[in-house]
């Protein structure tokens, strides 16, 4: 009898345990999309062992539901469906949903059609993440309407209007860049703080973003996201707030050597840029009107350009080209002239364009800024001369 009993347990446990561990070593992702009838949904990510995952369903009047592995550190998923959408010029692809898979179930409710503004809810993770999102949607779907109505194909908006859009647009991502800055301040334990860092960088000085990183809680810290972050701040270490700026002596467009230790007593910005970098040209406006607002008060802009062109000669007719064109009236270097003897690019460690790097009237660095998303060089010179 009691063998009889224990292989009657054995195969209870055989046949029933594997279904009961496959159902807790699991979560379902489920909800509803207005306007996804029967199409699919499809989400990816990498398990904690590092592999790629994607998992498909098909949807029923418009609701979904497909289960994937739980995870014991939560992975950055795509989610998206299989409906056609488009975002602006030549049909790009709109942006898929972000969301986090992680160790409980996920709810997902919205248009199918504007799927990334779509609300998840689910575990702690998941949830901050959804705290965040609220409070940049306002913002972030109508700068979505903007470029829509800019670059949308069909689309026809006067110069004018367009100026308005972008005008709206410009003052919308400039809010935003403190809206997102506090979210990351005041969650220094979530997730999501980790994961937006990894596409924060140009939304901080180097410095900033730097002591963002060490002011939050080390639970992510070693998480494999925190890679990218750990490599970008090991690359703008190269010139710390309050360093020496490095030296040099190159010739202006005109031949005139110019040394940066001549300019000691003034306050300098060296504004990497290129020809060809469509965000560095948009900048080149506002340092225009920043050098006309201080250049009298001891501040000067020297302007050190990487062109692409292999040939000097053709690298050179670029950028001339450019100053003209911009009407840029502060010194003008270009690094690839000299480059054997240096390069400024690889010295200061240059990863991306534009990037600008205030100096002291004493040659330290005051501040590193990519991109030209924020007003910390504003903020920085009204602080320097007082208005």
């Amino acid at each position: 009898m009691k063998t009889m009993k224990t292989l009657f347990i054995a195969a209870f446990l055989h046949f029933f345990l594997p279904k009961a561990y496959s159902q807790n070593d699991s979560i379902q992702i489920s909800g509803r999309l207005k306007g996804l009838g029967n199409k699919s949904v499809w989400i990816s990510f990498a398990d904690d062992a590092g592999l790629s995952r994607s998992y498909k369903a098909n949807a029923n009047n418009d609701a979904f539901a497909l289960k994937v592995p739980r995870l014991q550190n939560p992975a950055i998923a795509r989610f998206d469906v299989s409906i056609s959408r488009t975002s602006g010029t030549n049909s790009n692809p709109a942006p898929k949903l972000d969301l986090f898979v992680f160790d409980q179930d996920i709810s997902i409710k919205g248009d199918a059609l504007l799927l990334q503004f779509a609300d998840v809810n689910g575990d702690e993770e998941n949830n901050a993440l959804a705290v965040y999102k609220q409070l940049v949607k306002k913002g972030e779907m109508r700068n979505y309407e903007i470029m829509q109505e800019l670059f949308s194909e069909g689309k026809t908006t006067s110069s004018a209007n367009k100026e308005v859009l972008m005008a709206e647009a410009t003052a919308i991502n400039r809010k935003l860049v403190n809206v997102k800055r506090d979210f990351v301040k005041t969650h220094p334990n979530a997730f999501a703080s980790v994961f937006l860092l990894t596409r924060m960088e140009n939304l901080y000085t180097a410095g900033d973003f730097i002591s963002t990183w060490n002011s939050l809680s080390p639970r992510y810290k070693n998480h494999p996201i925190a890679g990218k972050i750990k490599a970008y701040i090991k690359k703008v270490s190269a010139t710390p707030d309050g360093s020496d700026a490095i030296g040099f002596q190159k010739n202006d467009k005109d031949g005139r050597l110019i040394n940066l230790a001549d300019f000691k007593g003034k306050t300098v910005l060296l504004d990497f840029w290129g020809s060809w970098c469509g965000p560095c040209r948009a900048s080149n406006p506002h340092l225009k009107a920043l050098y006309t607002k201080y250049k009298t008060k001891g501040f000067e802009i020297i302007a050190i350009a990487q062109e692409q062109k292999k040939i000097l000669e053709e690298a050179r007719t670029a950028w001339l080209k450019a100053i003209e064109e911009d009407g840029l009236t502060y010194i003008n270097i270009l690094n690839n002239e000299g480059i054997e003897k240096q390069n400024l690019v690889k010295d200061y460690n240059i990863i991306a364009f534009p990037t600008k790097i205030l100096v002291s009237n004493e040659g330290k660095i005051i501040l590193r800024i990519t991109s030209s998303a924020t007003d910390d060089i504003d903020r920085a010179l009204e602080k320097i001369y007082g208005f």
